[in-house]
C-alpha cells in the first residue's frame, strides 16, 4: 500500500512539474471528451427525439460520434508523443539512477490513471453543463421551440468513459513501449536525435508531387456530382498522401535548394534559418503536414455546411419550384380537366388566390452522349461524365409559360444547355433532330435529371406527337425503368403559411379519395421543416467538428513551439557566444518561426482552391446551384480561420520566444 502511495505522489509530482506540457493536453482531453458526451447525448436524448425529422438529426449526430471517437485516438496519441519525447531524458535518469523498467512503467500507469480520471471527469462535467445548451443551440439552428427539462444521458457517460479509457491505455501502451525498447543512454540523449542532416528522398517527393496532383486533377476536372462524390475520397487520399510526402521530402529538397542558391542563402537571416530547418525538418514536417489537414479540414466543413445551411432558400427553390406542384402520370384529358377543377374549388375554399398558375407536359430522361449522339441503352448514367439530363416540353406550352410564339417542324427543336454546345444538330437515341435556336433561359426548373448529372439539355419540341415518339423511344430503351410523361400544374399561392398547408393537405386528399392510379404531389411549406432539420444538423455538426479539428491543430502548434523552442535554445545560446548580437538572434528566430508555420495556412488555402470546383459540384446534389453564395463563404471561412491563425500563432510564439531566450 505503501508502494502505491509512493507511485501515486510521484505521478502527481511529475504531471505538476511537467505542467506546461500535461496542462494543453488536459484541456484537449477535458474538450474531446465533453464533446464526445455532448454528441452522445444528442443522439440518444428523448427531448431531441420528439423533434420533427429526428431521425435526420440523430443519424447526423451519430456520424459525429463515430467521427469524434476516430479523430480522438489520433490527436491524443499524437500530443501524448510530444509530451514523451520531452520526458525520455528524465525517465532515462530514472533508469539509471536505478529504477528498473518496470517500476518506470507503474509510474506511467498512475500518470495516465491521473490523467484520465481528471480528464474524462472534468470532460463528462463539462459536457453535461453545455448539454443543455447544446440542445437550444441546435433547436435555434433547427427552428424549433425551446425544449424544456434537463437530464443526464447515463447511456452517453458510459460510452465516453468506455471510449477514452480505451484511448488512455492505448496512450499507456505506446509509451510503456517507447519505454521498454529504448536502452538507458538511448532515453537520455534522445533529445538530441534529428541533429543529422536528412537526406534528399527524390522518390518520396516525386511520390508526393504525383498524389498531390492527382487529387488536385480529380477535383478540377470532374464534372458529373454522382462522380464528384464517390471520387471525393479517392482526392482526399491522394491530397493527404502528397502533403505528408512533400512536406516530409519535398520540404528537404526545397530548402536545399535554398542553401545552394549563394545569394540568398549566406545572409545572417536566411543561413540560420534554412539551415535550421534542414537539420530538423524530418521531426517538423509530420506536425506540419498534420496542421495542414487539420487546417483544410475546418475551412472545408465549416464553409460547406454554412453554405448548405444560408442557401436553403436557393435549395427549396429548386427542390419544390411552385408553392404546390401536381404531377399527374395520365394522358386523359377527362382527368386532366377533373384534376384542374379540384384545384379552383380547393383554393376557392381556402380563400387563396393563385399568383401563378402553370399547366404543362413535361418528360426528362437521361442519356449518354457520344459526339453529338445521346444513347439510349442503359437505365443508368449518372456514374460517368458523359451523362445529360434530357427535359422536353412542347412548342405549345412554352409559349403559354413564356408568352413567346414558337413554330417547330417535327424534327426541329430549340435546346437550353447547361454547358457549351455548338452543334447544329442533335440525335437522340437514333432520331436527328435540327437545332433550330437556342434559348437564353428555360421555364421548366424542375429537372432532376439535370442535377445530377455534368450535362443539361432544355428542349422544346414541335408537338404533343413527338413528345410520345420520344417517350416511346426511351420506354423501349429502359423498360420498367423508363420515364412517364407529367401533366404538370404549378401553384404559386398568395395566402398564408397555413393557408398553404390547408390547401396542399386537402388537395392530397382528394388524388387518394378518387384512387388517382399516378401522381405526385409536393409543397414547399410542407417540406420546409424537414430541410432546415437536415441542413441545420448539417451545420451544428460541422461546426462542432470544426472545433474540434482548430482545437487538435492549435494543439499541435502549441507543442510544436515549445519543442522547437527547447531544441534551438542551445543552438541560439551558442550564436550569441560566438559574435551574433540579440537583435540578429530574434530576427532569425523570426524568420524561422514565420517560414514553418505559415506555410500550412499557405498550402491549407491552395487545397481549398483546388477541392472548390469539386465540393461546388457536390453540393448540387443537395439541389444548391449557387456557386457563388459557396465561394463567399469559403473565403469568409478562411478570412476568420487565418485570423484565429495568426492569433493562436502569436501566443504560442511568445512561448517560443520565452523557452529560446
Amino acid at each position: 500500500m505503501r508502494r502505491l502511495s509512493f507511485y501515486l505522489r510521484l505521478a502527481a509530482q511529475n504531471i505538476r512539474k511537467n505542467h506546461r506540457f500535461y496542462l494543453p493536453y488536459i484541456l484537449c482531453c477535458v474538450g474531446t471528451a465533453a464533446m464526445f458526451y455532448i454528441m452522445s447525448y444528442l443522439t440518444q436524448d428523448d427531448m431531441i427525439g420528439m423533434m420533427v425529422g429526428a431521425q435526420y438529426v440523430q443519424a447526423i449526430m451519430w456520424l459525429g460520434v463515430i467521427v469524434i471517437a476516430i479523430f480522438s485516438v489520433f490527436i491524443l496519441l499524437y500530443t501524448n508523443s510530444f509530451i514523451m519525447k520531452r520526458r525520455r531524458r528524465e525517465l532515462g535518469l530514472y533508469n539509471i539512477l536505478g529504477m528498473e523498467k518496470r517500476h518506470i512503467a507503474f509510474l506511467m500507469f498512475f500518470e495516465t490513471l491521473l490523467l484520465s480520471a481528471v480528464s474524462i471527469a472534468g470532460g463528462l462535467l463539462l459536457g453535461i453543463l453545455f448539454s443543455k445548451l447544446m440542445i437550444l443551440i441546435l433547436a435555434q439552428v433547427l427552428r424549433f421551440g425551446v425544449p424544456m427539462g434537463f437530464s443526464v444521458n447515463m447511456g452517453a457517460v458510459t460510452l465516453t468513459i468506455i471510449w477514452f479509457a480505451i484511448v488512455f491505455a492505448l496512450c499507456l501502451f505506446n509509451n510503456i513501449w517507447g519505454v521498454v525498447k529504448a536502452s538507458p543512454i538511448e532515453l537520455l540523449h534522445s533529445t538530441a536525435k534529428g541533429e543529422r542532416e536528412p537526406r534528399t528522398r527524390w522518390l518520396l517527393a516525386l511520390l508526393g508531387a504525383a498524389s498531390l496532383f492527382g487529387g488536385y486533377y480529380i477535383a478540377v476536372t470532374t464534372q458529373n456530382p454522382i462522380s464528384a462524390l464517390g471520387l471525393f475520397f479517392v482526392a482526399v487520399m491522394l491530397v493527404i498522401i502528397g502533403t505528408y510526402c512533400l512536406f516530409t521530402a519535398g520540404s528537404i529538397a526545397v530548402l536545399k535548394g535554398l542553401r545552394r542558391n549563394k545569394k540568398f542563402y549566406y545572409r545572417t537571416g536566411p543561413f540560420t534559418a534554412v539551415s535550421g530547418l534542414i537539420y530538423r525538418m524530418k521531426q517538423n514536417a509530420v506536425g506540419l503536414a498534420n496542421i495542414c489537414i487539420l487546417s483544410t479540414m475546418v475551412l472545408v466543413t465549416i464553409s460547406s455546411t454554412v453554405c448548405l445551411y444560408v442557401g436553403i432558400g436557393d435549395i427549396m427553390h429548386i427542390q419544390y419550384p411552385y408553392e404546390i406542384e401536381i404531377d399527374l402520370l395520365s394522358e386523359d384529358k377527362t382527368e386532366q380537366a377533373q384534376l384542374l377543377e379540384m384545384v379552383d374549388n380547393t383554393l376557392s375554399a381556402q380563400g387563396v388566390t393563385a399568383d401563378k398558375k402553370e399547366v404543362y407536359y413535361a418528360l426528362q430522361f437521361s442519356g449518354s452522349r457520344a459526339g453529338d449522339e445521346y444513347l439510349l441503352d442503359t437505365g443508368n448514367y449518372f456514374d460517368t461524365d458523359s451523362a445529360a439530363g434530357l427535359g422536353f416540353i412542347t412548342a405549345a406550352d412554352y409559349t403559354a409559360l413564356t408568352g413567346e410564339p414558337v413554330t417547330l417542324g417535327k424534327d426541329e427543336m430549340l435546346i437550353y444547355t447547361t454547358f457549351p454546345y455548338s452543334a447544329d444538330s442533335i440525335t437522340i437515341g437514333g432520331r436527328t433532330f435540327a437545332v433550330k435556336g437556342r434559348l437564353e433561359t428555360y421555364p421548366v426548373k424542375d429537372w432532376v435529371t439535370m442535377a445530377l448529372t455534368s450535362q443539361g439539355f432544355g428542349i422544346v419540341v414541335a408537338d404533343e406527337q413527338v413528345l410520345h415518339d420520344l417517350w416511346q423511344m426511351q420506354a423501349d430503351a429502359y423498360g420498367e425503368h423508363c420515364s412517364e410523361i407529367q401533366y404538370v400544374v404549378g401553384l404559386e399561392l398568395d395566402g398564408t403559411a397555413d393557408q398553404k398547408l390547408a390547401c396542399y393537405t386537402q388537395m392530397r386528399g382528394w388524388l387518394k379519395e378518387n384512387a388517382v392510379s399516378g401522381y405526385g404531389i409536393y409543397s414547399r411549406q410542407a417540406n420546409i421543416d424537414d430541410t432546415y432539420t437536415l441542413f441545420g444538423s448539417f451545420l451544428f455538426l460541422g461546426i462542432f467538428l470544426g472545433a474540434v479539428f482548430m482545437m487538435a491543430a492549435v494543439l499541435i502548434i502549441y507543442y510544436k513551439q515549445v519543442s522547437e523552442g527547447y531544441e534551438d535554445r542551445e543552438r541560439f545560446v551558442i550564436m550569441q557566444k560566438v559574435g551574433m548580437d540579440a537583435r540578429t538572434v530574434r530576427r532569425s528566430i523570426r524568420t524561422q518561426v514565420l517560414m514553418v508555420f505559415f506555410l500550412p495556412l499557405i498550402t491549407a488555402g491552395v487545397h481549398i482552391l483546388f477541392a472548390f470546383p469539386m465540393i461546388a459540384r457536390m453540393l448540387k446534389i443537395f439541389s444548391l446551384h449557387n456557386t457563388a453564395l459557396f465561394g463567399i463563404c469559403t473565403a469568409l471561412t478562411l478570412a476568420i480561420f487565418s485570423v484565429i491563425y495568426v492569433i493562436v500563432y502569436s501566443l504560442t510564439a511568445k512561448t517560443y520566444y520565452k523557452i529560446v531566450k
